[in-house]
């Protein structure tokens, strides 16, 4: 009996594991800034902002970044994402979480950074009201790490 319940430990382990990283998301080819009906000063908004702290400046800012509305919970949000040039061979790209408020959109990192990650998951924990971010990054072909960000009132900190 023992052997049974240690059996069904691990499995429940992996399980969980598996739906964690399952329910990474990342963004594609559809997610543009049309498909977000942005309108063409938020679209500008936004892309002085990711300009400030992306690591390369690519020919076409509206080609590279990938865009998706998203719900922060007390706010509107949108997450955008490097796909090309802000990429790196490990599969991690450039990736920014903006909020809607005052009726601007506004960085949740800050004007002078943005993480690197493969995948992303908002929520479902809460911090000031605003769901949760966490991040997997590949280090190497083996070796992944996982980042949590908290919202304090004016943006994300890793915690």
């Amino acid at each position: 009996m023992p052997m049974k319940r240690l059996t069904l430990a691990i499995f429940a382990f992996f399980l969980g594991a598996c739906q964690s990283v399952a329910q990474m998301q990342s963004l594609g080819s559809r997610d543009t800034f049309a498909a977000a009906k942005l309108s063409a000063r938020e679209a500008q908004e936004v892309i002085d902002a990711v300009e400030i702290s992306a690591y390369d400046t690519p020919d076409f800012w509206k080609k590279e970044l990938r865009v998706k509305r998203v719900d922060l919970g007390s706010y509107p949000g949108l997450v955008v994402q490097g796909s090309n040039l802000l990429c790196g061979a490990t599969g991690n790209c450039q990736l920014w979480i903006f909020r809607k408020a005052g009726g601007k959109w506004l960085s949740m990192f800050g004007s002078d950074q943005a993480p690197i990650a493969e995948g992303f998951q908002l929520g479902p924990a809460r911090s000031q009201g605003v769901k949760d971010l966490a991040i997997a990054a590949n280090s190497s072909a083996e070796a992944s790490q996982r980042v949590t960000y908290k919202f304090d009132g004016k943006q994300y900190r890793a915690k």
